[in-house]
């Protein structure tokens, strides 16, 4: 049988409830180990890093010291992440999604952040440098849960996954993530979109306060300022928070995922 034969025959695990993911992991908790998804730990490692390294430089630390934070960050990205990686990847056929979402998005960053702040606070008294543990963290809690979001959402599209018949190279992955970003990215303005379109506003509405409150937490804990628009968002007194032109920018977000690009393209292929 040719591979192109193989890959039309091959039919996907069907999709499965939370219960029986979470009954799963906790049946065989050592399946994420055997499991351990070297894609995850790399990208991890390498992005997270740098945030100590920066924060420990504004923070007027050495480089040396700087380096040897997010030396430490990497070490313990590189192992937790794999570990992570594998725990998402389980739930990634999860139905209804947002069950595995919600479920992903608080777990996992709590119990990375709780390692982690033993971690680089261990660090700090070893080393006897300034505290910038907190405000490193805070910005480390951010990145986790866009972070944990995306890769359950490009999991969902068989990429970044391991030890799987439709898995690929890190490569191959790596090629299509931009794509993806996009993808993610234009999700909730799609969903918006439609809502708008079946007359749903009050949906709409909620989910557009939603993802607002979303993005000024997110966004306050990066840069410690609580906006994020041209100007502070002040244009409008009431909108001083999230601006006039965010809103702007959303709205054109919204007309662009539901008038431009296809259903199918926001769609994973289980």
């Amino acid at each position: 049988m040719t591979d192109s034969a193989a890959a039309e025959a091959f039919v996907p695990p069907p999709p499965k409830s939370i219960t029986r993911a979470w009954v799963g992991v906790l049946r065989d908790p050592a399946q994420l180990v055997r499991h351990w998804n070297y894609k995850g730990a790399i990208l991890s490692a390498a992005f997270r890093a740098p945030i100590f390294l920066i924060t420990y430089l504004i923070g007027r630390e050495s480089v040396r010291l700087a380096f040897a934070a997010a030396g430490v960050q990497f070490i313990f990205r590189f192992f937790f992440s794999g570990l992570s990686g594998a725990f998402i990847q389980s739930f990634r056929r999860v139905e209804p999604p947002w069950k595995a979402f919600a479920s992903i998005a608080l777990l996992v960053p709590v119990i990375s952040h709780l390692i982690e702040y033993f971690v680089q606070t261990a660090f700090v008294w070893v080393t006897g440098t300034t505290d910038l543990t907190n405000r490193a963290i805070v910005r480390s809690v951010c990145v986790s849960v866009i972070s944990v979001l995306f890769v359950l959402f490009i999991m969902r599209r068989n990429v970044m996954t391991v030890g799987e018949r439709t898995s690929k190279s890190l490569a191959s992955d790596l090629r299509k993530i931009p794509g993806l970003i996009f993808e993610f990215m234009m999700f909730i303005p799609f969903e918006i979109g439609q809502m708008i379109r079946r007359k749903q506003f009050l949906y709409a509405i909620g989910a557009l306060s939603g993802f607002a409150f979303f993005a000024q937490t997110i966004v306050w804990g990066v840069t410690e300022k609580s906006h994020w628009t041209y100007s502070g968002g002040q244009t409008i007194p009431i909108l001083n928070l999230w601006g006039i032109d965010g809103i702007i920018i959303m709205l054109l977000a919204i007309a662009l995922a539901s008038f431009v690009f296809p259903r199918k393209s926001f769609e994973p292929q289980l």
